[in-house]
């Protein structure tokens, strides 16, 4: 039985590495049938909620298949172009960080659904125990991160999903010019020690003495640039920290006072404000998580007690608008309408940014 369980992994493994398309497609799929589902069927927040869950795990799954098999038909070259698969896939760190990211990434997939499903059988009570435990969790396992590999800022997901295009595309390159990446690879000028995250310049990748400049060049100020001063780690042990403060906060407070929500948004804004003060020191990818942070303040508008007070009326009143003016669009307008404050007290209260 273990055995046929076994080649059945295995040729799974072998399709998923063979199809990345198809692969991405079938997960799309999947997540939508989640949305379809919402609503028409009893217990549909629970079922659809599963289904997602399912489904981004999946798409967990499958990027480390798609990922490790692109390492193993690149082996050869795997020692130089560590730096670049640490940029697409995000596992820089020791085995350990990288093993917690996973499973962080697995239990941020799983917490809505956890969190609906301990409502429904340990009462409101019940869920708000399920929802302390695992921000906690996350809040350990990010400050571990933190302190242990050379990450200055986490993302959300912890292991973001693999950009597939972008590393087909790499691998396909490798494939046709080998030879030529490997000379390439050869040339540069430094490397970063995994533990200390220390950059090191090469002996042998040093210019002729007449050619020198003795200034860092453009591959060793981007890579120092994730050595980065103290401030910004605390900037991100305040991000990390707010969950739990805000959670506190909704306990002493109240979940619809202003008090917890201001107190979550300054938390936002202090950190980010930190990082835009520094930004100059961050590296690309750490900017672009920078943005999205940014972004993430949106919600804001959706959480309460501002949604109840400001935007709920408004929202209602342009899908009445748009319902009345539109008569196509009231196929979308009125599941939308339904649905919203199920989504809003379900996901935008607090643990989506």
């Amino acid at each position: 039985m273990m055995e046929h369980l076994k080649q059945v992994i295995k040729a799974y493994e072998k399709w998923v590495a063979s199809n990345p398309e198809v692969v991405c497609d079938v997960e799309t799929t999947t997540k939508w049938v989640s949305y379809f589902i919402a609503g028409r069927i009893s217990n549909s927040s629970v079922v659809s909620e599963l289904v997602y869950t399912l489904s981004n795990i999946m798409v967990l799954y499958n990027d480390r298949i798609i990922h490790n098999s692109r390492q193993l038909a690149n082996a050869a070259r795997a020692a130089n172009d560590a730096l670049e698969s640490e940029e697409l896939l995000d596992v820089s760190g020791s085995k350990i960080c990288y093993r917690l990211k996973v499973m962080l990434t697995t239990l941020e997939y799983c917490e809505v659904f956890l969190e609906i499903s301990a409502k429904r059988v340990f009462s409101n009570r019940g869920k708000w125990i399920i929802i302390a435990i695992l921000q906690t969790m996350k809040a350990l396992g990010r400050y571990f991160i933190l302190i242990h590999s050379t990450e200055r800022i986490i993302t959300t997901p912890t292991l973001p999903t693999l950009n597939r295009r972008t590393f087909t595309k790499k691998g396909n390159i490798s494939k046709s010019s080998g030879n030529n990446k490997s000379a390439l690879n050869a040339q540069s000028y430094a490397y970063k020690l995994k533990r200390s995250g220390r950059v090191v310049r090469r002996v042998e990748g040093a210019p002729p003495l007449q050619c020198r400049s003795f200034k860092l060049n453009e591959e060793i100020n981007e890579m120092r640039r994730e050595q980065v001063p103290k401030i910004l780690i605390q900037a991100e042990y305040i991000y990390i920290a707010k969950p739990l403060i805000h959670l506190a906060a909704m306990g002493m407070f109240g979940q619809k006072s202003w008090k917890q929500y201001i107190l979550a948004l300054m938390m936002d804004l202090v950190s980010i404000n930190i990082y835009q003060k520094n930004r100059d020191l961050m590296t690309k990818r750490q900017q672009l998580i920078l943005s999205h942070r940014c972004i993430n303040l949106l919600l804001y508008i959706v959480r309460s007690p501002v949604y109840e007070r400001y935007t709920q009326s408004k929202l209602n009143n342009f899908l009445t608008f748009a319902t009345n003016s539109i008569p196509i669009v009231k196929m979308l307008t009125e599941p939308l309408k339904e649905y919203i404050p199920h989504w809003q007290n379900t996901y935008y209260y607090l643990w989506s940014t």
